[in-house]
């Protein structure tokens, strides 16, 4: 407008927003709070998740009153960093940056507990030669006795229970088994011995048998050396009826394969959780079996393979006694997420508590988990290994 104009008419008013009556509340005020909330949860979630990790890797295995803590799925320590993650991307631009650094860090600090198994997506085994040996190792939940019971009733183990037991063993057409729970358990959580050899004879004709506390080996090839690893006498309970029961964790034997030796470590090492619950005297039975084995395989000069039940998780420190000459088997196994147990509750089965190893002589050219169809809590571990060329 020009001067003369403006003179005229006088100056121009800009219209103006009608301002907020009096006591109304303003625009987005009711959402402050609870976006506020929202922030605090998640950084005080990802801060105390952190918190959790760092405790972990310094405490698990080496402390007993961790032992309960250990029990989380190793899944956890993947996923719940990825949802604290993806819960920062969705909280005010502020805490988004501080959430997601924390959550990240805790994932790199705990992923490798996780259980997940990348080597999967890009690993490719070599083809095995014809003087490969196939090897089963399983947890067979109380010995022929299906899931629903830990001893044989007054009138034996029913007819149809033994044949399925067996049939399931014939079924993976082993070289060597590698069987763990070669025992029964009382309703006072009992061990009973168990003799079973006349039947296993009869159904593996030509096999050499081993036995030690809870453990049988069986093999198409010559035994050379059996004997029992374990922590030994210091921690059988006192009264103990089967005292080779609880000093004995390892059945170790070398076996004559073509023109050498190869020792098959089977292993059942104690559960975390006894039948009075997590305590120092059974996290100290664990970790002397274990290191009762690292110090024989230590000593061993001989190619080895070690499998069987380890009742320890990916996310359990106590994996760390297992001697470095001792290489993981699990690239070879085409699951991302393997778990060993616990079948009884498919939608539940997180855990891998049974391993394999091996030395750098033996090479692995198969490796799957096998399923128990109702005979175990556990999933069998099928092998196919040879000596490396």
């Amino acid at each position: 407008m020009t001067a003369p104009l403006r003179a005229l008419l006088g100056p121009v008013r800009r219209a103006r927003t009608p301002g907020p009556q009096a006591g109304a509340p303003l625009r987005g005020s009711r959402r402050a709070p609870g976006a506020r909330r929202r922030i605090a949860l998640v950084l005080c979630a990802a801060v105390a998740w952190a918190v959790f990790v760092v405790l972990h890797r310094v405490l698990s295995g080496r402390v007993w009153w961790w032992q309960g803590p250990e029990l989380v799925p190793p899944l956890a320590f993947a996923a719940v960093p990825v949802l604290l993650l993806a819960a920062a991307l969705v909280v005010a631009r502020r805490a988004r940056r501080a959430a997601a650094a924390v959550a990240l860090l805790s994932l790199a600090l705990g992923g490798g507990a996780s259980g997940l198994n990348p080597a999967a997506l890009w690993h490719r085994a070599t083809p095995a030669p014809p003087d490969a040996i196939k090897m089963f190792s399983w947890n067979t939940w109380y010995w022929d006795q299906p899931i629903s019971g830990m001893a044989p009733p007054p009138g034996g183990t029913p007819p149809r229970d033994v044949a399925a037991f067996y049939r399931h063993l014939r079924a993976q057409d082993a070289d060597v088994l590698l069987l763990q729970e070669y025992v029964y358990f009382g309703a006072d959580s009992r061990p009973i011995r168990v003799n079973d050899l006349d039947r296993l004879r009869r159904e593996f004709p030509g096999y050499h048998i081993a036995t030690a506390s809870e453990m049988v080996t069986l093999s198409r090839f010559p035994v050379v050396l059996e004997r029992g690893l374990g922590a030994g006498d210091a921690h059988v309970p006192p009264g103990s009826g089967w005292p080779a029961f609880h000093a004995v964790k390892t059945l170790r034997t070398d076996l004559r394969v073509g023109g050498g030796t190869v020792s098959f470590y089977n292993s059942h090492i104690n559960s975390p959780v006894a039948s009075g619950g997590l305590s120092r005297a059974q996290h100290d039975a664990r970790e002397a079996n274990l290191r009762a084995l690292a110090a024989d395989i230590r000593a061993n000069p001989l190619p080895a393979v070690l499998a069987g039940d380890f009742n320890a998780s990916p996310a359990m420190g106590l994996l760390r006694l297992v001697p470095e000459r001792m290489t993981d088997a699990s690239p070879a196994l085409r699951s991302l997420y393997p778990a060993t147990w616990d079948e009884r509750r498919p939608l539940l089965s997180l855990w891998r508590i049974d391993w394999a190893y091996t030395t750098p002589e033996i090479a692995v050219h198969e490796y799957r988990l096998v399923r128990s169809n109702g005979l175990s809590d556990h999933s069998g571990q099928r092998l196919v290994v040879s000596l490396a060329r």
